[in-house]
């Protein structure tokens, strides 16, 4: 298991080093601020409610971050598979004929295990009682918040190797 969990926390720093390289390279902000065009206040604040699962006071730049990290995702995710296809590409994993088809297939496979590897952070972050350890309105050092950060992205890499291991078992 540690061999899969350290294959999968390579593959999540490989594509926060491949966000970042497009957050830095790909100006998609005047795309954001459009999007947020759509949103009244009560409408961004309701969003991010949902998304905290509390009352945000910076509704709008809160809406600005969720937009922005959404986009670089939909950006970083091919940029991604057009790498490893073009690695699997050079090494002779793939014929030439087929790397179009490995392309698009990788993209959706990786669109598809964001989507579950996030909703499950989401979920393990939301409804854990962190609050029962660390009650509000106290200030907690910043090693503490990324102390519960790594503790909850290890907790959902184990998760989603269960899930992973159960899906391909069945199939």
């Amino acid at each position: 298991m540690a061999k899969h969990a350290l294959s999968l926390f390579i593959k999540i720093v490989l594509l926060a080093v491949v966000m970042l390289i497009v957050a830095r390279t790909i100006p998609y902000d005047s795309v954001v601020s459009s999007i947020t065009g759509f949103f009244d206040y009560q409408r961004a604040h309701s969003f991010t409610h949902f998304m905290l699962g509390e009352s945000d006071l910076e509704a709008w730049e809160s809406l600005r971050v969720y937009l922005s990290v959404t986009l670089n995702l939909l950006i970083s995710i091919p940029v991604m598979s057009v790498m490893t296809t073009v690695c699997n590409g050079i090494t002779g994993k793939v014929s030439p004929v087929y790397l179009p088809k490995e392309w698009a297939l990788s993209t959706i496979r990786r669109f598809a295990k964001i989507l579950v590897f996030t909703f499950l952070f989401w979920i393990l972050f939301r409804f854990l009682p962190y609050p029962f350890f660390f009650p509000a309105g106290e200030r907690y050092s910043a090693f503490t918040i990324v102390t519960v950060l790594v503790f909850n992205l290890l907790l959902t890499i184990t998760c989603y190797w269960f899930i992973m291991k159960i899906i391909k078992r069945s199939l």
